[in-house]
């Protein structure tokens, strides 16, 4: 399914729903702005790839028409978890439809039980090369400095790449950290704008002190988000993603680095130092528990290798 120069799925007829729906969505439910973007893609991919076929009415659409949009995204290279997304929007959205419209007949999303991914573990870094990779930007440069600070929330944080991004210097209270050693704390705000507290002390608090008093200064405009880019503006998120993959690149770490692995090694790393799984899950804001427990299983085949590796009948 072929996108426009923007990277964009060109208009259809069928768009207009799409855009009340979103409108609805946001109106209502107060879903995140990424997660907006994430079901609007989705749902221009569906609407592009059917007005191609000539079906350009939402009410006509059946079971085959929906299993041959899923088969056609399979074999455009769409990643099994984008899949199972896709589906799952085409299901909020014709819920939406069947209750605006009061469409009768079977609705075509509805198939007999539910699609689960296979498990997959997340990748992770272990604790040395995390320490290198933090270790790589410069500390004689202002971008040297914002992009410590940046990793630092990272994994110090175990923040998401959103959640970094998206604090500001109301949201740091860490004085108290530099009087008697403890960590501060991070006021965090994240999926569904949902709040907690994260601690924050150590070297990744004397990093994010030293871009705030020295690096940031150079930049200070009026806009008071911590992460700042050249201009003074909020540094954006295709950029930490380049941030983040371009020092792993230079510490001889994989190029397909992406924040979200800063974060995994974080919170197994927490597990195997002997954290528990409640609080972790509330350090990382899981509102499940059991997408904490994925790295139980990390943590396991950790203690594994190291068993492999040490005992004299490993």
């Amino acid at each position: 399914m072929s996108t426009d120069s923007t990277g964009q799925f060109p208009s259809s007829p069928m768009d207009d729903r799409i855009a009340e729906y979103l409108g609805s969505l946001a109106a209502e439910a107060g879903l995140a702005v990424h997660t907006l973007a994430a079901y609007r893609r989705d749902l221009r991919r569906a609407s592009n790839y059917y007005s191609r076929r000539n079906l350009l009415d939402w009410k006509k659409l059946d079971p085959q028409h929906l299993a041959d949009l899923m088969a056609a995204s399979r074999a455009d290279g769409l990643a099994p978890a984008s899949q199972v997304r896709l589906l799952s929007s085409m299901r909020g959205f014709f819920r939406w439809l069947r209750a605006e419209e009061g469409l009768e007949g079977r609705d075509p999303t509805r198939v007999s039980g539910k699609i689960h991914l296979w498990q997959r573990l997340p990748e992770i870094l272990t604790p040395e090369e995390a320490r290198a990779l933090l270790d790589t930007p410069s500390t004689d440069t202002w971008i040297g400095q914002r992009d410590r600070a940046l990793l630092a929330l990272l994994y110090g944080g175990g923040l998401r790449v959103s959640e970094a991004l998206g604090l500001r210097l109301g949201d740091l209270h860490l004085s108290r950290a530099h009087k008697d050693g403890s960590p501060g704390i991070l006021q965090i705000r994240g999926k569904g704008n949902k709040e907690r507290l994260v601690p924050y002390g150590g070297v990744a608090r004397e990093r994010l002190d030293d871009w705030i008093e020295v690096g940031r200064k150079t930049r200070e405009g009026v806009d008071a988000t911590v992460l700042l880019s050249k201009s003074g503006k909020p540094l954006d998120r295709h950029r930490a993603f380049r941030i983040v993959r371009d020092h792993a690149v230079t510490c001889g770490l994989s190029s397909h680095m992406h924040p979200h692995i800063l974060r995994h090694s974080c919170a197994t790393h927490l597990l195997i130092g002997g954290g528990d799984l409640r609080s972790v899950q509330e350090f990382l804001g899981h509102a499940d528990l059991r997408t904490t427990e994925r790295y139980t299983h990390l943590e396991v085949e950790e203690l594994q290798a190291y068993h492999k590796l040490h005992h004299p009948r490993g």
